[in-house]
């Protein structure tokens, strides 16, 4: 609102209130003109009466709308924000998190404030949800949570994901179809690659679950979990890392389903950002990354040194 326009809205109340005290005007007529109703015309005349025409502007405490404030975030900070949201994709906490990087030292409603005010974000109304039951493991590889997804819809290029309970330490890898021999060949690779033994793992009920995917289970000495029939909430955390891989991942480098070795390209990458670089906000993770957690578990606790390493650069352990 420029100051033109406040001065030519100050000016007309000024009138109107000086018309309707005189009986120039009706009250109905004042109100209408204004665009305000007979009740907030009575009040606006009341503190016109007490407080003089200062008060036609309005005594509300704080800022007004038309003024600038004097506390506002600069514009080149506000830019980093947009910025790092663009390339990141992720919300307010961790956003404050990559600002400390920065040395940009921000609350998260101040962020939060920047986004919507950028028309990044649009606030919706919350959900009336029942009370959420938090949990995490004790140790890493006591349970990794293994699901499927089709990330570019039904084309028959699966995503295989799955994640440590304790630690949020994510793996993933895309396959032609949804088969147990696929979930196995991912199971066997999982092994390899993850920095912790793996004692158990949580699955739905799915066909590519089974067979193959049971054999290799039995052969690894690793114990399967079955979630309840129509209980989706049993492995939440591998449900969300689908979504978060899609939204940071495969929707903001525009992977597709004619080009596998793309999206694993992009994938791969971004795992490595996500366990070693993505600090996590979840239940007991303290704003650690899923490496720092296994770190921090390694280090608070005695290893066993008469078994042999899972890889180059942790040892196995056992709780």
């Amino acid at each position: 609102m420029s100051e033109l326009t406040i001065q030519n809205l100050v000016e007309t109340r000024k009138r109107v209130v000086a018309d309707v005290n005189q009986g120039l005007i009706s009250v109905t007529t004042g109100a209408q003109i204004l665009g305000i109703s007979r009740v907030g015309l009575w009040k606006l005349r009341k503190n016109v009466s007490k407080h003089g025409f200062s008060a036609i502007t309005g005594r509300k405490r704080g800022p007004k709308s038309y003024y600038p404030p004097s506390n506002r975030t600069p514009n080149w900070i506000e830019d980093k924000v947009a910025n790092l949201f663009d390339r990141c994709g992720v919300g307010a906490d961790r956003l404050c998190w990559l600002l400390d990087d920065f040395d940009i030292h921000l609350s998260r409603a101040t962020v939060y404030r920047i986004l919507v005010r950028r028309r990044l974000l649009i606030p919706n109304t919350k959900e009336v949800r029942k009370p959420a039951r938090l949990y995490a493991k004790g140790y890493p590889g006591e349970e990794v949570q293994i699901d499927t997804t089709e990330p570019f819809g039904k084309s028959g290029v699966i995503m295989i994901c799955a994640i440590d309970d304790y630690s949020r330490f994510a793996m993933a890898d895309c396959y032609h179809r949804n088969l147990a021999a696929n979930a196995a060949r991912f199971l066997r690779a999982m092994v390899v690659t993850a920095p912790f033994p793996i004692k158990s793992v949580r699955t739905d009920n799915g066909s590519e679950f089974k067979a193959e995917f049971k054999s290799a289970c039995k052969e690894l000495g690793i114990n399967i979990i079955r979630n309840p029939v129509r209980h989706p909430t049993s492995n939440g955390k591998v449900e969300r890392l689908h979504r978060t891989i899609q939204e940071e991942c495969f929707w903001r480098v525009s992977a597709h389903k004619e080009d596998r070795d793309y999206a694993r390209y992009w994938l791969s990458r971004y795992l490595a950002w996500y366990n070693g670089k993505r600090r996590h906000g979840g239940f007991k993770m303290e704003g650690k990354t899923p490496q720092e957690k296994i770190e921090d578990w390694i280090i608070n606790h005695d290893p066993v040194s008469n078994l042999p390493d899972v890889n180059e650069t942790l040892i196995l352990y056992t709780y």
